[in-house]
């Protein structure tokens, strides 16, 4: 049985590439060109700017692994969500596992584009308590996906839903303890920075801009209402017309260090 050249890019990215800890993978899984938005920053170049950033976090995480939960396998894209664990050198070898959701643009047979948002809150925590939240459970067979090619009526409603997404039920927030997306921001506006549809599922990245609803309990109560962006990633399916289930992460850390930057200046 042969994988489909979309499950070995992705395979060759979490498995290959990550959790071999062998950059040599990446001439086979990346295109030269290949860029990495996450967290409101683009790592814009293979060899120039993502794999100096990414070896930097294999050398705190000289173990670390990554768990794949759920995959999504479409003609022109791929997408997974996952946990990343291991033991920080940094960090006296406390153990974190933080999720995250990241969603591929492919060029041939390879990956040209990656939007990502890992939960760095969760592990932010961890690392700074040394109790590590618990890994889920492996998908059973995440390579061996069918790809599916895209779907108009899955687009549209995707489209139609994700400007409401934090309030539906629908959603599954991708995070351990902390506030959840719902509770950290008010949606005005809701940017797609890139989407695409496999079948009756949907992989997106988005920018949701809106104001502080006041989740965090570190950051003062006077800064609710500030105007803010909050990245997510999101895992979609679609059934009977609706969207049945999302898995959502979402850049926590990067909304929790503007607010306090915002906080340290108010105070002078």
């Amino acid at each position: 049985m042969t994988l489909s050249p979309q499950a070995r890019a992705l395979r060759g990215f979490a498995v290959d590439f990550l959790t071999s800890h062998d950059p040599q993978a990446v001439e086979w899984v990346m295109d030269p060109a290949y860029k990495l938005s996450i967290g409101g920053h683009v790592f814009d170049g293979r060899d120039d700017q993502y794999l100096p950033a990414t070896a930097a976090q294999l050398d705190q995480f000289p173990g670390l692994t990554v768990t794949v939960h759920d995959t999504i396998l479409g003609v022109d894209g791929v997408a997974m969500r996952f946990t990343e664990h291991g033991a920080s050198v940094r960090d006296n070898g406390r153990v974190a596992a933080w999720r995250g959701i990241t969603v591929f643009r492919l060029a041939g047979e390879r990956l040209s584009h990656g939007w990502a948002e890992e939960d760095y809150f969760a592990r932010k925590r961890q690392l700074k308590s040394g109790l590590p939240d618990a890994v889920a459970a492996p998908a059973l067979a995440p390579w061996d996906q069918p790809v599916l090619p895209p779907d108009p009526a899955t687009e549209a409603i995707v489209r139609d839903w994700l400007p409401g997404m934090l309030r539906a039920a629908a959603v599954e927030p991708v995070l351990v303890d902390g506030p959840d997306f719902a509770a950290l921001v008010e949606i005005d506006t809701l940017t797609i920075s890139h989407m695409f549809t496999a079948g009756p599922r949907a992989a997106a990245h988005v920018e949701s801009h809106g104001r502080y609803a006041g989740g965090f309990v570190d950051i003062d109560r006077a800064l609710v209402g500030e105007p803010v962006i909050l990245r997510l990633a999101a895992i979609i399916d679609v059934a009977d017309g609706t969207v049945s289930r999302a898995q959502v992460s979402g850049d926590r850390l990067g909304l929790h260090r503007h607010l306090l930057a915002l906080q340290r200046e108010r105070k002078g």
